[in-house]
């Protein structure tokens, strides 16, 4: 499985999927949520709202459904919080290994995803990094590239220190870079 850091907007990422971080409604209110629902449209949102049905969604779940005017097969809206904004190692995990089945599932080669739990859910950047790489590299998945989209440079760089502590070397002077995670 290839992993690399793409730098920018989810919605930019050149994938077959796109993955969103988002809270037990699937309210799509902010971060990666309101930037796919900002630019796929209200159809990504009711989407949602049919699959809550105005009741709760586990923690650590995945729920697919269409990208609307996204230029992708699906967008996989993963609950990286519990019902009181907060996130674990556990429930990032859960996101990780439930978005790469959906992918696997809708027959996606590659897929973006966020940097789970690090926004309104207050998981620390570091943690749930090493959480994601960890779960990617014991992932038996047909799903072959994974691009963690990060949206701001600082914790980009933050990104690429942890990856290269993990292991991980980066292979090109661009923004985004790779490297082989073996299983």
């Amino acid at each position: 499985m290839n992993i690399s850091i793409f730098e920018g907007d989810i919605t930019d990422a050149p994938a077959d999927a796109i993955c969103t971080s988002t809270n037990p409604r699937l309210s799509l209110m902010m971060g990666t949520g309101g930037a796919v629902r900002e630019r796929g449209g209200f159809e990504v949102l009711r989407a949602c709202e049919r699959i809550t049905g105005g009741k709760l969604v586990p923690a650590g779940s995945a729920h697919p459904t269409t990208a609307g005017a996204l230029p992708y097969k699906l967008a996989i809206h993963c609950v990286a919080s519990d019902n009181t904004h907060r996130s674990s190692a556990r429930i990032v995990a859960a996101c990780v290994r439930n978005a790469l089945m959906c992918a696997e599932i809708a027959g996606c080669k590659s897929i973006a995803m966020p940097v789970f739990g690090t926004g309104h859910a207050h998981l620390k950047l570091e943690q749930a990094l090493l959480t994601i790489l960890e779960v990617l590299g014991a992932a038996p998945s047909s799903v072959k590239n994974v691009l963690i989209a990060i949206d701001d440079a600082e914790r980009a760089a933050v990104a690429r220190g942890v990856l290269a502590a993990y292991g991980k070397t980066p292979s090109s002077s661009s923004e985004a870079w790779s490297s082989a995670v073996s299983r």
